[in-house]
């Protein structure tokens, strides 16, 4: 019990970075789906667009794609993956490869539905257009809820290493900080000199 009284200070620095990890990975505990667009382009292309009388319609046609994710960040299955679409994309290429019901409704609009998608899985498409717009994706949601969209930016990738090394300097930073802050409750509180190492 002495040892707990001598370095209180210590334990609770340490455990602070402990317990938020574990509040942080509780809270996870549904299905969460986000989704982003990996990038999207406009090519131009020299290339005359006639009609079937050989009328010339536009000197040159523009093709767009696009690749978007959605990706379940949860711990938990998400069930019935719903992409809704604003119409009907020209060509559509889902990536990894797997069983969806494609649903067209009275609006015009085009929902693509998958039965579950795991905890850390996602699901990419790319669409392409020539001569005229993508269609949006009007909503992506399950079961669970409706994904959050957020901005996708390129990262290089860091070698397990190097990742180690940052969660280990978040980790002491962590502590580091909740230390400190002991120090000055106890310097307020008791009105007693914090010195290191006492």
């Amino acid at each position: 019990m002495e040892f707990v009284q001598l370095y209180a200070k210590e334990i609770v620095s340490l455990l602070v970075p402990v317990i938020t990890w574990a509040l942080n990975r509780s809270q996870r505990g549904d299905a969460k789906l986000i989704r982003g667009v990996r990038h999207a382009h406009t090519f131009l292309i020299n290339q005359p667009l006639v009609d079937a009388a050989g009328v010339l319609i536009a000197p040159s046609q523009l093709a767009r794609t696009a690749s978007v994710v959605v990706h379940n960040v949860g711990r938990k299955s998400a069930t019935n993956l719903e992409l809704v679409f604003n119409f009907k994309p020209m060509c559509v290429n889902f990536w990894p490869l797997r069983s969806k019901t494609e649903k067209v409704q009275e609006d015009g609009r085009v929902a693509y539905v998958f039965d579950s998608l795991a905890p850390g899985e996602f699901v990419g498409f790319e669409l392409l257009s020539v001569n005229q717009d993508l269609p949006a994706l009007v909503n992506a949601r399950c079961d669970q809820g409706v994904a959050n969209e957020v901005a996708l930016v390129q990262n290089p990738a860091l070698a397990l290493w190097k990742r180690q090394i940052l969660m280990g300097l978040v980790f002491v930073g962590i502590a580091s900080t909740a230390y400190l802050l002991l120090l000055i409750v106890q310097f307020l509180v008791l009105k007693t000199p914090a010195v290191l190492g006492s």
